[in-house]
């Protein structure tokens, strides 16, 4: 069922026009392209419910060139233009394309770095700066902001753990990230263990709560908001990958 939710979603944005969008209300859609992208690259014979991984590239591509003018408006929120550079570098590595990676960086060291002291300092404690923080550090080798991705994320699990559920889910992708990205190389053994195990245990939440999300979709059809779709949209590439890597591991 949710297979031909997430072919029939996929068809739909194909004729969609990014520029009728906010750029802050994209970044689902974004990591939705880069997530079929992959698929693809992994999986061939998908080309044909998908399409080439060029032309998914080229959507990918034409959600992110939305993004200059917001990396450097002081007008926008921190927390928004964080997000915008994190996703400048997610593009990078899937494309290779030195130019992203190169500006997604310059913009990270300009929002962590604003207080003009030459020191990192946290504008936020948000997600996207911890994602930034977890870029950092897996692309130029930064240790200081691989120690304060930690932190962000120990944190993070504190609010979790305490019953704040609802972080869980902007928070989800940005653990994720930082335990393949940095904790897997900075922590000590026994640390990184406990991390896995605690992904392990909030990962049935967080599907909980993604069906949530999913259901109320279903249920607004036409008249959902395109964050919603967004986010959806994001949320069924996900599972459909997994689910491909899943059945591949079976044969």
């Amino acid at each position: 069922m949710e297979k031909g939710l997430f072919h029939d979603l996929y068809r739909q944005l194909d004729n969609l026009d990014p520029r009728s969008y906010s750029p802050a209300s994209l970044s689902g859609l974004l990591h939705g392209y880069l997530t079929v992208y992959s698929m693809v690259r992994v999986y061939p014979w998908l080309e044909r419910d998908f399409g080439s991984p060029g032309d998914i590239h080229e959507r990918a591509k034409s959600i992110v060139h939305l993004y200059p003018g917001q990396l450097q408006g002081d007008d926008i929120p921190v927390d928004t233009r964080a997000g915008y550079a994190a996703d400048k570098m997610d593009v990078y590595q899937l494309y290779s394309d030195l130019g992203y990676l190169r500006n997604g960086l310059d913009a990270a060291y300009r929002i962590l770095s604003s207080r003009g002291n030459g020191k990192i300092s946290l504008p936020c404690r948000t997600p996207n700066i911890c994602r930034l923080l977890c870029n950092c550090y897996y692309f130029a080798g930064d240790e200081e902001c691989g120690e304060l991705a930690g932190r962000l994320v120990t944190e993070a699990l504190g609010y979790i753990r305490g019953g704040d559920r609802g972080v869980l889910l902007s928070w989800w992708d940005t653990i994720c990230l930082y335990g393949d990205a940095v904790g897997a190389m900075m922590l000590p053994g026994e640390d990184y263990k406990r991390l896995e195990e605690e992904r392990a245990r909030l990962r049935v939440s967080v599907e909980r709560e993604e069906d949530k999300r999913i259901e109320r979709f279903r249920q607004t059809g036409q008249e959902a908001d395109f964050g919603l779709v967004s986010e959806v949209f994001y949320i069924l590439a996900k599972r459909e990958f997994a689910e491909g890597i899943k059945t591949s591991n079976n044969y």
